[in-house]
């Protein structure tokens, strides 16, 4: 089945409706701030007869920033290079998936991550037949888990940290994988799964900044 002919479902309309477009042509993905660089990530949603999915992966234990973390494949963006481009050469470097099974369906707000990075979110549906090849360096496993468990506000689960002396609300969305472990998602994967809900369900859309 053609990546287009799920862009007509509930859900998927529902999303693309309250996305904003995918070329940036008013510059909010740029850096704000002196020592910032940009960066981009793609939420990849996969059709399954079940319903959609969305594909997370997790960091080795071994990485110097944010080891085991559960993320959207993504990373700095590159000079001369858009934030769209980069997020789909990411997207294929990390997990195998090239540009060409990615149908993208629009953005979130850029924001300012703590780590320093402006980042710029993009949501694309998946080809199903896909793949994936991990780049071991960056992605120990991949796994997939509903959409629907992130869009559902009963598996939201605030909790209230001070960075720098400003309080922020972060969100845990603890995942209980079939057949397998408990994933705790957390940090900005969760924040931008919330604030895709946040649009999508609620209308509304708190400012995303975070650091």
């Amino acid at each position: 089945m053609d990546i287009d002919s799920h862009l007509t479902h509930p859900v998927i309309a529902r999303i693309r409706a309250a996305l904003h477009p995918i070329e940036i042509t008013g510059g909010e993905d740029e850096i704000c701030r002196e020592g910032q660089r940009r960066a981009a990530v793609l939420i990849p949603l996969i059709p399954r007869e079940a319903g959609f999915t969305v594909l997370l992966t997790k960091r080795p234990e071994t990485m110097r920033n944010h080891p085991g973390q559960i993320s959207f494949p993504g990373g700095g963006v590159e000079a001369q290079e858009s934030a769209r481009d980069a997020a789909l050469r990411e997207t294929h470097e990390e997990v195998g998936i090239a540009p060409s099974r990615v149908k993208l369906i629009g953005r979130l707000d850029s924001f300012n991550a703590v780590s320093d990075y402006r980042v710029t979110p993009f949501v694309g549906i998946i080809d199903p037949r896909v793949t994936l090849t991990l780049q071991t360096s960056e992605v120990a496993e991949a796994f997939e888990a509903p959409l629907a468990f992130f869009m559902d506000p009963d598996n939201h689960k605030p909790r209230e940290v001070t960075y720098k002396t400003k309080k922020l609300r972060l969100w845990d969305m603890p995942y209980d994988e079939p057949g397998g472990p408990q994933r705790n998602i957390w940090g900005m994967t969760a924040m931008m799964l919330y604030h895709l809900y946040q649009r999508a369900y609620l209308g509304q859309f708190e400012h995303p900044d975070v650091g």
